[in-house]
């Protein structure tokens, strides 16, 4: 007999909202609402046994300690990856790393507080979508794209 195991649960905060991923092709959509977003400059990607929850008052607040965050700009076709786990072997804090240095990229959002991330984060939009995409799968940091060392803020 075969056993497998359930697909995780993807949390997307897009903005403020919660939206969830339960089957692969929910990921699929969450990913294409990532990569395009509309009304919201950073979002942020949790993968769980559980969907991630928090209220208003701030008594319910459960997240697992890894997330990956991902800026895009759409309309210009770049977007940068940070991903954090504070437990993580192979870098607790990470940004995406593009070792062609494109100085034609957009400065995209680490933090809308004005921080931006390295130019040298900047990836094309399909980099960036097959990153979110593995890391829904996986929960683990994404091996298709390079990492360089991030810094905390």
């Amino acid at each position: 007999m075969t056993t497998t195991t359930p697909f995780p649960v993807v949390t997307g905060i897009l903005g403020g909202e919660f939206r969830y991923a339960y089957t692969p092709a929910e990921l699929d959509d969450l990913t294409k609402r990532i990569a395009t977003p509309t009304y919201h400059l950073i979002s942020q990607v949790y993968v769980w046994d559980r969907p991630c929850r928090e209220n208003d008052d701030g008594s319910i607040h459960e997240f697992p300690r890894g997330r990956l965050m991902v800026s895009v700009n759409p309309f210009l076709g770049w977007g940068a990856l940070h991903y954090m786990h504070p437990g993580a072997p192979n870098g607790a804090l990470v940004y995406s790393y593009n070792p062609e240095e494109p100085n034609h990229a957009p400065s995209l959002v680490l933090d809308p507080e004005g921080l931006d991330f390295p130019h040298t984060s900047s990836l094309p939009l399909e980099d960036v979508r097959a990153a979110v995409t593995e890391y829904g799968r996986t929960g683990t940091r994404p091996e298709c794209v390079r990492w360089q060392p991030g810094q905390w803020y």
